[in-house]
């Protein structure tokens, strides 16, 4: 950087004196010289020196006035006295008054080392009011974030038995800045009675600790505060501090307790819809047991109890869900094994043995009632169409990374040659395709004695 110097003298060859010695000490300047006050105002205007080198005492002007206004105009440019007639109390009084040095004019070669000194010092003073303003803005930002977090620091020094708390963290507890003694008691005296012995016994115990407890207000109000404390020990191991934070958590205590109380509403409603729905398709399957009753036609009554059974499927899932934790989502195992264990009662004196092999998986509701319903079309049609009159029916469940693999198969006659699946129009198996288009599932045969269906779907049925 080129240093700007503004020199006041009326003596030529002083100033190329100066010039000189500051050239041969390798400082990069320009400068200015003046001899009058108006040429003085002018350079401090449009000049903008780095430095200012005065005679103290000039025909029309002098060195005090010109100090007087460069403090005024630029108070952080360095001014220094270069004399010939200087004295010491004129030395004191100037640097008194604001003048950064003096150099005599018997000795100029000390002009450059006042200048590089009074350099250091403003750049000194910049990095300090740097760090200065840094310091405020962090300041700032801190107790701007303790604001906006409702969240108050505190520190106390155990030997000397202080407490120190921040804007916020007085706030908080209602104390007004000017009242605060700097005494624990005062934070422990703000404690409801009901917490305050617990809260006295962390604080006194000098150890880590954290917790939520009631702070009463003047004004007979209380908060709920989430204090986090932290001892800080000495080299020996003794502890010289505790540090911490204080949090006012009242409405997030009131807006977590209201979430709490509507998702349990929400999940008692939901265990009511599937009671309901679940009373409902038992009403529709008792209806469909009456009303079967009054039918001669055998291949009818078929159709009753087909209707029935999908009906008891689609219920034991809303039984399930009603029973369940989890309004949402069924144990495909366990409802799988009770499903089987409902169609048992149509074997109608064959001697089926059931073969369950599942493993345990949680479904969403849609995913369990197409498979319960798919499960409850392939047993069926082993129990009716496949076995004659004695033989095993298998159930197999799989978990896979992205799915799962459900097997029926059974022991019987198997299906007539040149069946194909994706061409059934028999209403069962377009129900099942029908099921599997919903949870995005495909089914296929596997050779084998009987018959062998494989199903595949993903686990949530997307």
């Amino acid at each position: 950087m080129t240093c700007r110097i503004l020199i006041l003298e009326d003596v030529p060859f002083d100033v190329e004196l100066m010039e000189r010695e500051i050239r041969l000490s390798g400082i990069e300047f320009t400068s200015m010289t003046v001899d009058n006050e108006k040429d003085y105002l002018e350079a401090l205007e449009n000049f903008k020196p780095h430095v200012i080198l005065a005679d103290h005492s000039l025909p029309s002007f002098d060195g005090l006035s010109a100090l007087k206004i460069a403090l005024e105009r630029c108070p952080n440019v360095p001014f220094i006295f270069v004399s010939g007639k200087i004295g010491e109390e004129f030395a004191v009084e100037a640097l008194k008054r604001g003048a950064t040095d003096y150099v005599l004019k018997s000795n100029f070669s000390k002009v450059p080392i006042a200048i590089k000194r009074a350099l250091r010092e403003v750049e000194k003073q910049k990095e300090l009011e740097r760090a200065r303003k840094s310091l405020i803005k962090s300041h700032w930002q801190l107790r701007e974030a303790q604001r906006i977090g409702k969240i108050g620091s505190w520190h106390w020094d155990m030997e000397a038995d202080r407490l120190s708390c921040s804007e916020e963290g007085m706030r908080i507890l209602g104390i007004k800045p000017d009242e605060f003694s700097g005494s624990i008691h005062e934070l422990i005296d703000r404690i409801h009675p009901d917490d305050r012995e617990d809260f006295r016994r962390r604080v006194m115990s000098m150890e880590s600790f954290e917790g939520e407890y009631r702070a009463l207000m003047d004004d007979g109000s209380m908060k709920i505060l989430l204090f986090r404390a932290k001892v800080i020990r000495g080299p020996g191991g003794n502890p010289e501090t505790m540090i911490g934070i204080k949090q006012d958590v009242t409405e997030e205590k009131r807006i977590r307790e209201s979430l709490e109380a509507s998702l349990r509403e929400k999940e008692f409603l939901l265990s009511e819809v599937h009671h309901r729905v679940k009373n409902n398709l038992q009403l529709i399957s008792s209806l469909l047991r009456l009303q079967s009753r009054y039918i001669d036609d055998e291949k009818s009554l078929e159709i009753f109890g087909e209707c029935q059974n999908r009906v008891k499927s689609i219920a034991l899932v809303h039984e399930k869900l009603y029973g369940s934790r989890d309004n949402s989502r069924v144990n495909l195992r366990e409802y799988l094994e009770e499903l089987v264990n409902e169609i048992r009662g149509m074997c109608n004196g064959k001697n089926i043995i059931f073969n369950l092999q599942l493993e345990d998986m949680d479904a969403e509701i849609d995913v369990a009632v197409s498979i319960g319903l798919i499960v409850n079309e392939l047993v069926t049609n082993s129990i009716r169409h496949g076995i004659s009159y004695e033989g095993a029916v298998t159930v197999k469940l799989e978990i896979m990374d992205d799915g799962a693999i459900l097997k029926v198969s059974d022991t019987g006659k198997g299906l007539p040659e040149g069946f194909d699946i994706d061409e059934s129009q028999g209403f069962g198996l377009r129900l099942v395709r029908f099921m599997l288009e919903r949870i995005n599932g495909s089914i296929s045969l596997e050779d084998g004695d009987g018959c062998n269906f494989v199903v595949t779907f993903r686990k949530g049925g997307l």
